[in-house]
């Protein structure tokens, strides 16, 4: 009778344990605007760049598999650098020559009302976009390094025109699952770009899986 009482109440508390945290996880889905339903193909990446108004021209899909080639190259020279190309979003700022002139993740932006706050540097006050400290670590990474892992909705390999070179490129790698910080963040490079029309700049909003490269790199350990 014991034994009986005993593993009732174990199961009590384990339901309870998973309710909670299935209660936690919504209530954080909630807060943040995360899409908890998250199936990523080409239709729903679509879906959810039409609804933030991503230019169609500027829709890319990244080559996953491609992509974490690159990261782990920067494992042993530069694991930082390995590191935040593994976040989920990250915002890149190129100039005309491959050079990187401004670099955020979603990690190094501060938080307020539960959003992340991808100006709070003023990095969007200024043309082009100011630098920050994170760059520093990040000088060798070129937008070249990047062309090869960006396909356009159809699956073509990025192109760039060498005769209308844009003075700088915003690369905006960004998921589904996030939602709104995902939204948040492109209405940030969107207005920025509005304010800047007569200025020649290049869109990059490159989608990619929400977990998977961090996923793929802890298997690494």
């Amino acid at each position: 009778m014991k034994n009986l009482t005993l593993s009732l109440l174990l199961i009590i508390i384990f339901l309870t344990a998973c309710k909670s945290s299935q209660q936690r996880r919504a209530e954080a889905e909630e807060d943040y605007g995360y899409v908890s339903d998250e199936v990523r193909n080409l239709e729903t990446v679509k879906t959810y760049s039409e609804k933030w108004e991503v230019p169609d021209e500027s829709l890319y899909i990244i080559d996953f598999e491609n992509y974490v080639g690159i990261v782990r190259g920067y494992i042993e020279n530069n694991r930082r650098l390995a590191k935040d190309l593994s976040q989920w979003h990250m915002l890149m700022v190129f100039d005309s020559n491959d050079s990187l002139i401004s670099y955020q993740i979603n990690c190094n932006t501060k938080r307020k009302n539960n959003d992340w706050q991808w100006n709070y540097l003023g990095t969007f006050n200024q043309y082009p976009p100011q630098d920050n400290s994170v760059k520093k670590y990040h000088h060798e990474l070129k937008f070249s390094d990047l062309i090869p892992v960006i396909k356009d909705a159809e699956g073509n390999p990025y192109e760039s025109n060498p005769e209308s070179k844009a003075d700088i490129t915003i690369v905006v790698f960004w998921t589904i699952y996030h939602g709104r910080q995902s939204e948040n963040l492109i209405r940030e490079v969107l207005d920025f770009d509005k304010k800047h029309k007569e200025k020649s700049v290049e869109l990059v909003f490159l989608n990619h899986p929400s977990s998977r490269i961090i996923n793929e790199l802890d298997k690494e350990g």
